[in-house]
């Protein structure tokens, strides 16, 4: 390996591990978001036909298979998953002209579950997705087939009902509804979406990830189940963090070093050839 290889090699070292330092500190920044999945970093060498490691390839690993531990939340329309699988939420891409919020054409998928009612009725995020699920009629029981953002109606009396006073998780992992004459009855079930190829799934802000051909469509199998009053949190270990960010800041040290000893091997050659 000549001295300039060596220069290259050591410079893929330096973009490596400047990307694992980027992961780490977003990593540890958001040690304590609502369902924050981290992402770890993953390195290979890439060797010549002279079997000598030219140059070193990373890439970024989701690690959203990997669960955070279920928190007691503070408002009654607090939700985890329980189990494997995310809420279906949509992203606002506007407002219509009667103020209410249209939406993109794509789910995304999501285990933030911080969910409260905005202004039009909506459950919303924190971080501004809007719950998908399936409404249940509250006076016939019967449930639509099609998700759709939730909307819930605060002001109009339902017959036997009365008015909506609020909203929670019951014990069967449905939205619930208690109403002002006393009766709490379903009005939406949360179907869980789980994927085939989980790691393959695509990353999104806010704590959201998107289907892709690798990961395969959305399947609503209902095996987990949604839990009320809880949150899942964040699934960074700050030790872990800790330890990775030294030994990238090894590596990283030890990358600069062999800049700057190729650099003064290519001084020498120079000097030699004058």
């Amino acid at each position: 390996m000549s001295s300039l290889d060596a220069l290259s090699t050591a410079t893929s070292g330096l973009q490596a591990q400047s990307a694992a330092f980027q992961n780490i500190s977003g990593n540890i920044a958001n040690a304590q978001t609502t369902a924050f999945k981290a992402t770890d970093t993953s390195f290979a060498d890439l060797v010549s036909r002279q079997q000598l490691s030219e140059t070193v390839d990373w890439r970024s690993v989701l690690t959203n298979n990997r669960a955070g531990s279920i928190t007691f939340g503070s408002r009654s329309t607090d939700m985890a998953v329980s189990g494997d699988g995310y809420f279906t939420v949509k992203t606002p891409t506007g407002v219509s002209s009667n103020g209410q919020p249209t939406f993109s054409a794509n789910a995304v998928y999501t285990r933030r579950g911080d969910f409260q009612l905005d202004q039009n009725g909506y459950l919303v995020n924190a971080a501004g997705y809007y719950l998908m699920g399936s409404p249940i009629d509250p006076v016939t029981g019967a449930t639509s087939t099609a998700l759709q953002p939730l909307q819930f109606d605060m002001t109009t009396e339902q017959p036997n009902l009365g008015v909506l006073q609020s909203l929670s998780i019951g014990a069967n992992g449905k939205l619930q509804g208690t109403y002002s004459k006393g009766q709490t009855v379903d009005v939406a079930s949360l179907p869980v979406a789980t994927f085939r190829g989980e790691g393959f799934m695509s990353q999104g802000d806010g704590g959201t990830f998107g289907a892709t051909a690798t990961s395969g469509a959305a399947q609503y199998t209902n095996s987990s189940t949604v839990v009320g009053y809880a949150l899942e949190a964040s699934n960074v270990d700050l030790t872990d963090q800790m330890t990775s960010m030294v030994q990238a800041q090894q590596a990283y040290s030890a990358s600069t070093r062999v800049v700057t000893v190729s650099n003064e091997m290519l001084q020498t050659i120079t000097n030699l050839t004058i």
